[in-house]
């Protein structure tokens, strides 16, 4: 994925990803004048304390909330704030890392994933001199605060946006505009998971039949680039392969289940169904995955036919998908915000399971009860928090699982926590294990 940044394209006849050197001299041959999407800086005074920190937040944020740019750190400008020729300033692997740490840790909601930073060598017998460059695209989730953490910020919000070839912090009204524009696309973005939602259950309607379903949804606002081709159902085996290894995921169970099946290919999604689960993967990122959450525990209820809903299976299915439909979003290429509806189906009556999986418990079947399912519920998240550890996505999760469980009049959780902590020990000994292997390979956890 790359920064795209059409008027410098078309310019220089290339994307960022393949600018070096001899397109800077160009730059400065042109005299090529500082713009919306174009600034220069003749020396690198991001990294040299906290308030220049700062800055780089404000000037890249800034290009974000407008329409995207390029930032080159080793230009020097004439009067008139053209390019003049090339001051090469000092780079090392180091330095990258320290703009991007300096960016998560003052940029809110952080950038898109296609924002990039590049350091070129001037010549290749000084590989520590040359350029910084700063490819920052045209956020779909503007406006972008920063949080200054030196002396000059006060620990403030604000919002900056380039102007012309100046960059200003915006005032009141200013921000209330680009707020409108991100809760009009939220209200586009919601009507599209709720059609996606709608689309895809009625794709799987032909494998519907007296069991209890779970389906889970999920849409970025950010959306992938994604072609289903041959190449793309390689790619998907692979990813789901990943998912199974230890700490991959929460449980390998769905992963695993949909390894080795043949997909089933529409415009812009592929289907891929295993025992007992259905995934449809679409072009753009988003995802929806049905799993059959029928309990198969020895019961007499098996004389009456009436199907068993195991508490702890819905919780853990839950989280299961929901982690699957993030991973495939954010290895597709997608990012920003993740609109997710999930709801269940099942049959007028069902019998509800409170045991635990781990065989501790048998289940006595009581009185059958009458589901009251209604519209699936709506959660929003930032999809790298998402991805990123696992504390966003249990919570999320535990808020599902809730609202779920309620439409079956269970009041409370039993898996989920609301601390986020996940009774583990509920699960059968192969689940457990994988949970906790999960839990323990992501950082926040604890």
């Amino acid at each position: 994925m790359t920064v795209r940044i059409p008027r410098l394209a078309q310019w220089l006849g290339s994307d960022f990803d393949d600018l070096d050197r001899s397109h800077l001299v160009e730059l400065c041959d042109q005299r090529a004048a500082e713009d919306v999407d174009l600034d220069f800086k003749q020396d690198n005074a991001y990294t040299k304390d906290v308030d220049g920190l700062d800055e780089f937040a404000k000037d890249v944020t800034a290009m974000a909330n407008a329409r995207g740019g390029l930032i080159v750190v080793g230009v020097t400008e004439n009067d008139q704030g053209n390019a003049e020729r090339l001051t090469p300033v000092a780079i090392n692997d180091k330095l990258h890392n320290q703009l991007i740490q300096a960016l998560r840790s003052r940029v809110f909601p952080f950038l898109p994933p296609d924002f990039r930073i590049r350091l070129i060598a001037d010549s290749p017998t000084t590989p520590d001199s040359g350029y910084i460059l700063i490819g920052v695209p045209r956020s779909p989730v503007a406006p972008h605060a920063v949080r200054p953490t030196g002396g000059k910020g006060q620990h403030r919000y604000g919002y900056a946006r380039r102007l012309g070839r100046t960059t200003a912090w915006l005032d009141e009204s200013e921000i209330a505009a680009l707020y409108r524009d991100r809760f009009k696309l939220a209200e586009e973005h919601s009507r599209r998971v709720t059609t996606q939602f709608e689309d895809d259950c009625a794709w799987l309607a032909a494998h519907a039949d007296d069991s209890i379903r779970l389906d889970i949804s999920l849409v970025p606002t950010g959306r992938a680039e994604r072609r289903i081709d041959r190449s793309f159902l390689q790619d998907v085996r692979g990813f789901l392969g990943t998912l199974t290894r230890p700490g991959g995921a929460p449980s390998a169970a769905l992963p695993r289940d949909l390894l080795g099946h043949a997909p089933v290919i529409r415009r812009g999604r592929m289907r891929i169904s295993g025992p007992g689960v259905h995934a449809i993967w679409h072009s753009d990122g988003s995802a929806h995955l049905q799993v059959d959450l029928t309990s198969d525990s020895p019961t007499a209820a098996q004389d009456v036919a009436v199907p068993v809903l195991n508490l702890t299976l819905l919780e853990s299915r839950v989280l299961y998908g929901l982690h699957l439909a993030c991973a495939y979003a954010e290895w597709a290429g997608a990012y920003g915000d993740a609109d997710v509806l999930a709801g269940t189906s099942s049959p007028f009556q069902v019998l509800l399971d409170r045991t635990p999986l781990n065989g501790t418990a048998r289940f006595i079947p009581g009185i059958p009860i009458s589901g009251d399912m209604g519209r699936p519920c709506h959660r929003i998240g930032y999809l790298e928090a998402l991805c990123n550890g696992s504390t966003q996505v249990r919570a999320m999760a535990h808020t599902i699982s809730a609202d779920l469980l309620a439409d079956y009049g269970v009041y409370e959780p039993t898996l989920l926590r609301p601390d986020g902590t996940v009774r583990s020990e509920r699960l059968a000994h192969r689940e457990r294990v994988e949970m906790e292997a999960w839990l323990a390979s992501t950082s926040d956890s604890n």
